[in-house]
């Protein structure tokens, strides 16, 4: 995918409507399973999520928080992401800025074992260096206690809050999984004008949207409801919408095994502006990601040979698998990632069969990526969503 030049130009200067993309959980950085490949794919969505905004010819691009997978990034992934930022600002001119939040992936405290202050992020570093604007910065007053929403200064680099056209967009850094007093702060500070449309950028979940996952209860976020026209979450990594104001995208690449089985993606959101009177429509674009297939073979009895478990296996993915391509290379998207589980009747001891060795042969003998093995040994046939 390449930025085009011609696709400059298009980017709407009229006051009376508002075009942007909405993301969240990118985890740039992330090298699941120590494979490159695959940290090139969080990369990979990240540019087409730039991409859509001058596809679309959008106002600016929302990024709700974990933008980064931790402090923790080799060198040769950070100038990747930051010479791909550099590309995008000169194809637009500089006329889309991406407008982020800290998450608490982005804050993670540790690094190779030693513990660091909070206020570290690469997003901060990539503010300093101009190429994103982050909200968040200097965010509270000297008490400490009363948030103050200040205009974003680009000498500075500081503020929580940006105007674009006839949109305020608001946003804080990450302050927990339930931050209720965070949500009665927000209230007392956000002002709401009739002929305005108040974005409010945040990272944390609504609880209830994915089971035993902690989140914020929906009443206690139903109070920003009269001050927020957009609900701009990140954090869970499945999409969901609620009351036509709370938009979660979802990650933008499968950061875990069941991030594969999520509808998930971004938001292109058009706001328009008719006198007094604000109506918006919002869009989910699925991005193209890397294909995941969900493998279950049953052992229908205890094999007590290791060449016979791993013939049976064999034989049992060679049907599954036969349409995956053998000539397709790792840097394409039709190379599969493989999760299998394998239940029934565990083999005797004595085959001495590890997961690295399965791995082994499965990689050895199909065009796939990778592949992460389950042991579910002494189970029955069950659908894999009942494991997850």
């Amino acid at each position: 995918m390449k930025f085009q030049a011609e696709d400059q130009g298009l980017h709407s200067k009229q006051n009376h409507s508002i075009k942007f993309i909405h993301a969240s959980d990118i985890h740039l950085g992330c090298t699941q399973y120590q494979n490159e490949d695959r940290a090139d794919d969080f990369i990979n969505a990240f540019k087409q999520v730039l991409y859509l905004g001058i596809k679309n010819s959008v106002d600016f691009i929302i990024l709700a928080g974990d933008v980064f997978t931790s402090i923790d990034i080799l060198p040769e992934k950070l100038l990747q992401i930051i010479r791909l930022i550099e590309k995008f600002h000169a194809k637009t001119n500089k006329t889309i800025p991406i407008i982020a939040i800290e998450g608490n992936h982005d804050l993670r405290r540790y690094s190779h074992g030693l513990k660091t202050e909070r206020k570290q992020s690469w997003l901060s570093v990539m503010n300093h260096l101009g190429l994103i604007i982050l909200l968040g910065v200097g965010e509270y007053g000297e008490s400490k206690q009363q948030l103050e929403f200040q205009e974003y200064n680009h000498k500075s680099k500081r503020g929580n809050l940006m105007k674009i056209k006839f949109a305020n967009i608001f946003g804080t850094s990450y302050k927990g999984e339930k931050p209720e007093s965070h949500i009665r702060t927000l209230y007392k500070s956000i002002d709401k004008k009739a002929d305005e449309f108040n974005i409010l950028i945040q990272h944390f979940g609504i609880e209830g949207q994915m089971k035993n996952v902690p989140g914020l209860n929906l009443y206690v976020v139903n109070k920003l409801k009269n001050k927020v026209d957009y609900l701009a979450l990140g954090h869970f990594h499945l999409q969901y919408t609620i009351g036509g104001w709370i938009y979660n995208p979802g990650s933008t690449e499968a950061a875990c095994s069941v991030d594969s089985l999520f509808n998930r993606g971004v938001f292109l959101v058009e706001v328009f502006k008719n006198f007094d009177e604000i109506s918006k429509r919002v869009k989910s674009i699925k991005l193209l990601n890397r294909k995941i297939i969900w493998k279950e073979i049953c052992l229908p009895f205890q094999f007590k040979q290791r060449n016979k478990f791993f013939e049976y296996l064999l034989s049992q993915l060679t049907q599954y698998l036969k349409d995956v391509r053998k000539e397709l290379q790792p840097t394409i998207y039709q190379l599969p990632l493989l999760y299998l589980k394998i239940i029934g009747l565990k083999p005797v001891k004595t085959c001495k069969i590890t997961k690295k060795d399965i791995k082994k042969l499965i990689c050895n003998n199909f065009s796939i990526l990778d592949a992460r093995v389950y042991f579910e040994y002494n189970r029955s046939s069950k659908s894999i969503v009942q494991y997850l």
